[in-house]
């Protein structure tokens, strides 16, 4: 018998039972649970290894570059308490306009408590605020004048014909 006409092995031995939907569950989460321990304690080696290595090079800097770093830091946070408050305005009314709400004037609000620790609009707190606020109510245009009107003068439809004659040889109708 030639290799090309051989049947395929496969790894299912005949005397292997096939597993149940639920063991195979079981296993696949076991399996996913030993690779998320894992991917975290790499994380955190990665985290411990980040912070020893800053400082390692801050320990490292002379005394002009960790001036130069913290002039950096300071003017980081300089521009962002500058423009802050106004990325925290642009985030209320992202948010609201996403829940359909309208916002109330900010004059009346502590809108530092809006931000975050780095400079920047704290998110989670801007989207609570905006849905603790209350529902637009829809607002229904005026319709006067449009449709049918149940007071007022006769319609046409609701005047016989000798009503109907008068309206238009007075020239009232026309």
């Amino acid at each position: 018998m030639s290799e090309e006409n051989k049947p395929e092995e496969t790894d299912v031995k005949p005397e292997e039972k096939q597993k149940t939907p639920e063991e195979l569950i079981a296993e696949l989460t076991a399996d996913r649970d030993k690779w998320q321990a894992l991917s975290r304690k790499n994380e955190d080696n990665f985290k411990a290894a980040s912070k020893e290595r800053d400082e390692l090079k801050s320990s490292q800097m002379t005394d002009a570059e960790k001036a130069i770093e913290a002039a950096r830091t300071e003017g980081r946070n300089s521009a962002l308490s500058e423009v802050g408050m106004d990325l925290v305005n642009a985030e209320m009314a992202v948010q609201a306009a996403t829940a359909g709400v309208k916002l109330p004037d900010t004059q009346y609000l502590n809108m530092s408590g809006f931000l975050g620790d780095n400079g920047r609009p704290n998110k989670d707190a801007v989207k609570s605020f905006v849905e603790s606020l209350p529902k637009a109510k829809a607002e229904f245009p005026n319709l006067q004048g449009a449709g049918k009107q149940g007071n007022g003068a006769p319609t046409i439809d609701t005047m016989d014909p000798s009503e109907l004659a008068d309206l238009i040889s007075d020239g009232s109708f026309i």
